[in-house]
């Protein structure tokens, strides 16, 4: 009786351990892949270009990890960036148009966005646009 209940209990691990790996192993493909990009308006200078990794941290951002916190504290909203303007930047209109493309979360992201200037760019996105 003993080994019975003992057989049951590794029966019913066993089971358990099957149907949640896939729910585990769908969560950790969930990579989240950007190309972000600052632009001037006028395109006086050249675009600057960076690529952002977050869930591992990485790419060529210069800033990658406070990036990615951001983008997490937002829940991936890009929209919810603008919020966060905490910065004191001058009066200076420069405009610059900032862009995101690719995946967060396994989610497409396609957003573009007008800054004053630089400074209001990284300031207002959190370090996402701070490059």
């Amino acid at each position: 009786m003993a080994a019975t209940r003992f057989i049951r209990g590794l029966l019913l691990a066993a089971t358990a351990v099957l149907v949640l790996t896939p729910a585990t192993a769908g969560a950790a493909a969930a990579q989240s892949d950007l190309t972000l990009t600052i632009a001037a308006k006028d395109r006086a200078e050249l675009p600057r270009t960076v690529s952002l990794r977050c869930e591992p941290v990485g790419g060529s951002h210069p800033n990658a990890a406070a990036a990615c916190d951001s983008l997490t504290t937002a829940g991936g909203d890009f929209e919810q960036l603008g919020q966060a303007h905490t910065g004191q930047c001058t009066m200076e209109l420069k405009p610059v148009v900032g862009t995101a493309h690719g995946t967060w979360q396994g989610r497409p992201v396609h957003f573009e966005k007008e800054f004053g200037n630089q400074c209001v760019a990284a300031s207002a996105a959190g370090a996402v646009f701070d490059f």
